[in-house]
């Protein structure tokens, strides 16, 4: 007896794909050749891509102002992205957003500590030099003690807030990270 709810995949192995699954990875492939336009180029010379879609990209990112062209040109990009190993390019650029998304939250931690450096007590100053090892305690302090003072002026005369200290403290915790 023959079950026609259950589909049988020997038959299906024999069917071209349909329309619709050969469309959804038309959209698929003009939206990865999308995320190309945005790479730099740096990221880009670590893709293995064709000479062809390499100026296909660099056509794409000279085009700014008429969204038509552009439309046009990002479909074009997915018709060329089927020669090229996509499999790869879409590992990368998966990797460069991780990276991307990874430093963005290196950066909310260390803005995080920078505020509790301000707002807190000298606990907080010693958890950051237990934490990197190499820090210069007494420059960390200072630029601790500047950017409170700096906060409390702020607090006093609202209108022209500065944050000078802050940046300063923020850029020597980044140099700390070594980010």
């Amino acid at each position: 007896m023959i079950d026609y709810d259950k589909p049988n995949d020997d038959q299906d192995q024999d069917l071209p794909p349909s329309k619709g699954q050969l469309k959804r990875e038309t959209e698929h492939l003009q939206k990865v050749g999308e995320k190309l336009l945005y790479l730099s180029d740096a990221q880009l010379a670590k893709l293995p891509l064709t000479d062809k879609l390499i100026a296909a990209i660099e056509e794409g990112k000279r085009i700014k102002s008429n969204t038509e062209a552009l439309r046009r040109h990002k479909q074009y990009i997915g018709k060329i992205i089927r020669e090229a190993d996509t499999a790869t390019i879409e590992a990368r650029i998966k990797e460069f957003e991780n990276a991307h998304s990874l430093n963005t939250r290196q950066f909310h931690d260390l803005e995080t500590l920078r505020d509790a450096l301000i707002t807190g007590e000298n606990s907080v100053i010693g958890e950051v030099i237990a934490k990197f090892p190499t820090v210069d305690s007494p420059k960390l302090r200072q630029l601790v003690r500047n950017a409170k003072k700096e906060r409390d002026q702020n607090l006093a005369h609202p209108e022209k807030p500065e944050n000078t200290h802050g940046r300063k403290l923020f850029r020597y915790l980044r140099e700390l990270s070594n980010l």
